[in-house]
């Protein structure tokens, strides 16, 4: 075998090891058309998917296509190969002269969606053509993807079914099955349809924007933009700008007429993110704006009409800044029409291990790491971490982990959970464990403040001395030990 044989195989090899880590159907037909398009050294490529809702890639970026090609690869159900100085096809030619092609692959490409699939490759004029070591090779690589495919919508379904039978919805990449999400979820799914304002609070990290997007998506205005800002995040001086747009030289710097958000956003949503960071100044404006429908740019005096849906999300405490005076009474109950609350990821009991799994297929994917699992260990740490940061501090702690594990395995070490995971080993397993630790507890707290008397420490438990005294003995608690 040849070097450059050798490095071929090899090559080849470590791309359909890279292709059996996809386990999702969404991920892996993108990755075969553009493995497929390297390895064959293709200049342009197409794969299609017929079905409900016909797939269509095209890699690097849409290009005419012979027709013709596709319809005899599937009129013949075999792989064509087409050579501008060996084929005699008439319509064939004719189709490649139009596209000014050197040499056409393509090949019948089969799925559980659709068997009339095809997968295209092709080389522009001055190219050398596809040989027929390329064809068998083609042929091959087909024969093998569309196996990957196929196991790929099956776990897909296995996967859809056991979401189903452990109660587990993924809505626009959010993915829930404790109580509490499904109760916001239900609210979520009404308030979709309606045009109201809505505003979203929770604490920092609980996807507050990513939760806003998806009710736009499921909105009458899904077709329509939607926009995303900041309110705490851009300086004062330019926030108007950004929200309403300015004209050409009304400020330094203005060099151009230019939209704000609201303008964007014509049709669709604007996301006013940490809307309780919003200085006075701009909340008498914006109250005007969502009063009278019209904004006006920076440095123009004229109105335009805007029609935009305005979801809002904050973590302050909005009735309180109301109460401060930093945040306008009459603005809020604008925004207010219908809260929402999404619930901080400790009260969301197993979606932390749903949520942590799903970053861990999307990270070890996009970081080719191949297949990674979380630990026993670092199942339970996860559920007994408090998780101050909330999702995005998940999100966080699965990136950094990948980075750290070996051997296919998540521990509480890679994820930094640890001290966590050690408080959780350490902690009562039974109900008489938990209940001694309880007494332990409360019993040394009382001698502590008796300094030791029995009598006193037994009044303050609410119990007789001569109990407290058979729980100390039962517990080898020695009374000693807290005299002064």
């Amino acid at each position: 075998m040849s070097i450059d044989t050798l490095q071929a195989t090899e090559e080849l090899l470590d791309t359909l090891i890279h292709l059996l880590d996809e386990s999702n159907p969404d991920d892996l037909l993108p990755k075969i058309l553009k493995s497929a398009t390297q390895i064959l050294h293709a200049d342009a490529s197409v794969l299609e998917i017929p079905g409900d809702e016909t797939l269509l890639l095209f890699y690097p970026e849409k290009s005419p296509i012979s027709l013709s090609a596709v319809k005899k690869a599937k009129g013949e159900n075999r792989v064509i190969l087409w050579n501008q100085l060996e084929d005699d096809d008439v319509d064939l030619s004719q189709s490649i002269v139009q596209n000014q092609l050197t040499s056409i692959m393509v090949a019948p490409f089969r799925t559980p969606q659709s068997e009339s699939g095809y997968l295209y490759l092709q080389r522009k004029a001055r190219t050398d053509s596809f040989s027929e070591q390329e064809r068998l090779l083609f042929e091959s690589f087909v024969t093998v993807c569309e196996k990957l495919a196929f196991t790929a919508y099956d776990r897909l379904r296995e996967k859809e079914s056991l979401d189903v039978l452990k109660g587990i919805c993924r809505k626009g990449g959010i993915i829930y099955g404790s109580e509490p999400m499904v109760n916001l979820m239900a609210l979520a799914e009404k308030l979709a349809a309606l045009p109201l304002p809505v505003i979203i609070r929770g604490e920092t990290g609980t996807g507050k924007e990513l939760f806003a997007r998806w009710l736009h998506s499921e909105s009458p205005r899904r077709d329509m933009p939607f926009v995303a800002i900041n309110c705490g995040a851009i300086p004062e001086n330019l926030i108007e700008s950004i929200l309403f747009g300015h004209v050409k030289g009304s400020f330094t710097g203005a060099i151009e007429n230019r939209k704000g958000v609201f303008e964007q956003a014509e049709g669709g949503a604007v996301f006013l993110d940490e809307i309780g960071e919003l200085p006075l100044s701009m909340q008498v404006k914006l109250l005007r704006v969502l009063q009278e429908k019209h904004i006006t740019r920076v440095g123009d005096n004229r109105e335009i009409p805007v029609n935009v849906r305005v979801i809002s999300a904050t973590h302050v405490d909005l009735e309180e800044a109301v109460k401060e005076k930093k945040f306008r009474e009459d603005l809020y109950f604008r925004i207010q029409v219908m809260p929402v609350e999404i619930p901080p990821l400790r009260n969301r009991g197993q979606d932390v291990i749903l949520l942590a799994e799903s970053f861990l297929e999307k990270y070890c994917a996009e970081y080719g790491r191949g297949r990674f699992r979380l630990s026993r260990a670092s199942e339970k740490a996860l559920l007994s971490y408090s998780w101050p940061g909330n999702v995005r501090e998940l999100e966080n702690k699965i990136q950094k982990s990948l980075i750290q594990a070996v051997r296919g395995v998540i521990s509480p070490e890679d994820l930094g959970l640890e001290n966590v995971s050690e408080q959780v080993k350490n902690s009562p397993r039974t109900l008489r464990e938990a209940r001694e630790s309880a007494e332990k507890t409360v019993i040394h707290q009382a001698l502590l403040d008796s300094k030791g008397n029995l009598t006193l420490a037994a009044t303050i438990l609410g119990i007789d001395r001569k109990v407290l005294r058979e729980v100390m003995e039962r517990l080898k608690i020695r009374k000693e030990e807290y005299k002064n």
